[in-house]
């Protein structure tokens, strides 16, 4: 699996998008995060340390995931995004589709403020 799967307590964290895209199984990234919410994942956070490229690729990955949590009733914040990201998140006016944090851990304190049901 291309995608890291790690879960702590009722956060999931899905990381390795900087592998994940140089990787073909990326196509299997969305089944792998259907799997997390079949077994009652809710509380999602990308974690994407490392990642430095973007493109249409990048971004249709995390849209794609998005998009399924949303719909099956969940949330996904993004962590630790390079500066790179984190630009290019705001030039393409995604910044408002997600919440930004600097650490998992302040992602993980997001959920304990904000419950997801």
């Amino acid at each position: 699996m291309a995608l890291n799967i790690r879960n702590d307590g009722d956060v999931t964290i899905l990381s390795n998008f900087r592998q994940l895209m140089n990787d073909p199984r990326y196509v299997d990234s969305a089944r792998d995060v259907d799997e997390q919410l079949d077994q009652g994942a809710r509380k999602f956070v990308m974690e994407l340390a490392g990642v430095h490229e973007t493109g249409a690729s990048f971004l249709g990955v995390l849209m794609t995931l998005t998009r399924e949590i949303r719909r099956r009733g969940g949330e996904v914040v993004i962590a630790r995004p390079s500066p790179q990201i984190a630009q290019f998140l705001v030039d393409m006016h995604m910044d408002d589709f997600w919440d930004v944090f600097r650490s998992v851990d302040e992602a993980q304190q997001f959920y304990g403020r904000h419950d997801v049901e």
